[in-house]
């Protein structure tokens, strides 16, 4: 059997790893990597062990070449994104355990808290090392599984087509809304950050590539997604956006179908090249702006995800002869008096390629009739 994966296993101390996550050495949210999905109560639990002295699983982390400039190395963390997260938090002021924050601890149990030692394993695998995702996979088999669409989005982390899907969703952030949330990352002192950690991104990705997406996130698609009661902060946690949101790009290209057949279809057949992406982006963004404008109410039907999904996908096909004001008014009359087909496609197996056929017939008389 050959086993040519090298990993060291030593300890290290708290304060080591949040100076590291500080300056941007240890990448919490590597390109692999899941979004952090641990309630409060899961956070508060966990630092309270480390205050009581007692032992946790240990962390996985990769390294990444040493820089022979700089003398130091790129990290990422592969297993403990949710422990080491709690534990920024803490420091950082923004979570607090038995109405205490770290602030309000004494100077000795900061001191403790500081200099626990965690266990770690180190990976010395670059960041394009196909074992890396590989060994993610394996160590995300047991509590909080990944689901589909985290194992998809790990899987073609480099595909174009997820990457716009990401950017539509709101997963990847211009440069000024990164820039907002290093200004506002912690209480006392901001967050430096080290050009090029070669895990930040998938090295799949060129720069070019990245930066065409940077600047073009943050849109209208991504606002309405997020300023609406579409989906629950849970959800997003779980990336259930993303997931929705390759429904409808496949959807625009070819047709309502069933569930989510298609996605994994496009994000093989569009890896390399997603030729229809500029369009794509911009249909999405001119819907998200007429949905917008027709200032729908917040308990709305329309804001359900099925009801929601058949919308964008109808408003995306051709221009609407109305104005926002006009759809809005047809779209609440019929909610007013919903026909029982469409109660019940929207309400059951509401992925079911019949049941979306039939949504979108009713949206379309509505609006193109």
């Amino acid at each position: 059997m050959q086993n040519d994966l090298k990993y060291t296993v030593r300890s290290r101390e708290i304060v080591d790893l949040v100076s590291a996550l500080r300056t941007s050495r240890l990448t919490l949210s590597p390109y692999f990597q899941r979004n952090l999905v641990w309630r409060d109560a899961h956070k508060r639990d966990f630092i309270d062990t480390i205050l009581k002295g007692y032992p946790f699983p240990q962390i996985f982390l990769s390294r990444g070449p040493i820089n022979v400039e700089t003398m130091d190395a790129s990290q990422a963390v592969v297993d403990g994104q949710q422990r080491l997260n709690a534990i920024q938090e803490f420091v950082e002021g923004r979570l607090d355990v038995g109405d205490r924050k770290f602030k309000d601890l004494t100077p000795k149990e900061k001191e403790d808290f500081l200099k626990y030692e965690v266990a770690v394993i180190d990976f010395d695998l670059d960041a394009g090392d196909a074992r890396l995702k590989d060994v993610f996979h394996r160590l995300n088999r047991t509590y909080y599984s990944l689901s589909a669409i985290e194992k998809l989005a790990s899987e073609y982390s480099a595909s174009e087509f997820l990457l716009v899907a990401r950017t539509l969703s709101g997963e990847i952030k211009g440069e000024s809304a990164v820039e907002l949330d290093l200004e506002v990352g912690s209480e006392d002192d901001t967050f430096d950050t080290i050009e090029g950690n070669i895990f930040s991104r998938d090295p799949g990705v060129d720069e070019a590539t990245w930066q065409w997406l940077v600047d073009r996130a943050d849109g209208e698609f991504a606002t309405l997604l997020q300023q609406n009661p579409i989906f629950t902060k849970f959800e997003f946690d779980r990336k259930v956006p993303l997931m929705f949101t390759l429904n409808i790009m496949c959807t625009l290209l070819a047709g309502y179908y069933n569930r989510n057949d298609r996605v994994r279809k496009f994000l093989e057949e569009k890896a390399e090249e997603f030729l229809e992406k500029d369009e794509v982006l911009t249909t999405l963004n001119e819907t998200a702006s007429f949905i917008r404008d027709m200032a729908l109410p917040e308990r709305a039907m329309w804001w359900n995800k099925a009801n929601f999904f058949t919308l964008v996908c109808e408003l995306s096909t051709q221009p609407v002869g109305l104005s926002p004001s006009q759809a809005r008014n047809r779209l609440l009359d019929f909610q007013e008096n919903i026909p029982q087909e469409y109660a019940l496609a929207a309400r059951e197996a509401v992925g079911r390629k019949g049941y979306r056929e039939l949504r979108g017939m009713y949206v379309r008389g509505m609006l193109f009739n």
